[in-house]
């Protein structure tokens, strides 16, 4: 190659810098997933809940107009506010890993299941809160 500054190397150390890059950009996504929160309601807004970004419950919220329901009602409303947060949450981890990965990547798959094996589904059995229903993904 007479005339060209190709010394061999270039490629690989193209590919450590974009290997860097890759690593430094899901850095900075995983710093982004650990802020996400999710909010869901219930009884017209009287009943919210808010999770984290594992899925676990940080807040709920009940209206007096909410409790003056009774308590199988706000109950039932508190489940139903927490499906729509953990369905939520699922929603932003997958357009935030899609953003990230790629729509369709292994790795957005990846996560978008670990995140729907931790999280309770709207439309899955109720068989009450236990292990895995809605936290530490």
């Amino acid at each position: 190659m007479a005339g060209s500054t190709y010394d061999g190397y270039g490629d690989i150390d193209a590919e450590v810098r974009a290997a860097r890059d890759r690593a430094d950009r899901a850095g900075a996504w995983a710093a982004e997933v650990q802020q996400l929160r999710a909010r869901g309601t219930a009884l017209r807004g009287g009943v919210t809940v808010e999770v984290d970004q594992s899925g676990a419950v940080t807040s709920i919220g009940v209206s007096d107009a909410a409790a003056g329901r009774g308590g199988d009602a706000v109950a039932r409303a508190v489940l139903t506010a927490n499906e729509q947060a953990q369905a939520e949450l699922r929603r932003l981890v997958e357009e935030s890993a899609a953003a990230m990965f790629g729509q369709g990547s292994a790795t957005t798959t990846a996560v978008v299941d670990e995140v729907e094996r931790h999280t309770p589904a709207a439309d899955g059995p109720d068989d009450g809160p236990g292990p895995g229903r809605g936290g530490a993904w």
